[in-house]
């Protein structure tokens, strides 16, 4: 639209939850707030076939942690298999739920206790 300020009042006036998500950038300018991610990490039991089970770490990349270096850290520790599967996802092959918030903030000391959620076993 040729005239920004009407559009600003349109916008206002119909959809006020969206405009109050904006700010108003330079030049008059409208900029989406950048969003900031939780830091979390959450692990969880997933069965796997009858008594078997994997242990799955989620949110380790949000502390700037390489994946490939946990994988390989989980693997050593507890001499199993351990594979990176998503972009934030290390599956570690056995029940290791226990053990496995002791270890994060042993071998990472910046994931403080209240930012791993053990979420119990999960179903697939």
């Amino acid at each position: 639209m040729p005239e920004p300020a009407k559009c600003k009042q349109w916008l206002e006036k119909n959809f006020p939850d969206v405009f109050a998500k904006l700010t108003l950038g330079g030049r008059g300018q409208i900029k989406q707030k950048k969003k900031t991610v939780p830091q979390k990490v959450t692990i969880a039991k997933i069965p796997r076939a009858k008594k078997k089970y994997v242990t799955r770490v989620c949110g380790l990349a949000t502390f700037d942690i390489d994946l490939k270096e946990a994988q390989r850290f989980f693997a050593q520790k507890f001499s199993c298999g351990a594979s990176v599967t998503a972009e934030d996802e290390i599956i570690i092959q056995g029940d290791f739920t226990d053990d496995i918030i002791d270890v994060i903030q042993e071998k990472w000391p910046e994931v403080d206790d209240d930012s791993i959620d053990d979420l119990g076993e999960v179903k697939k």
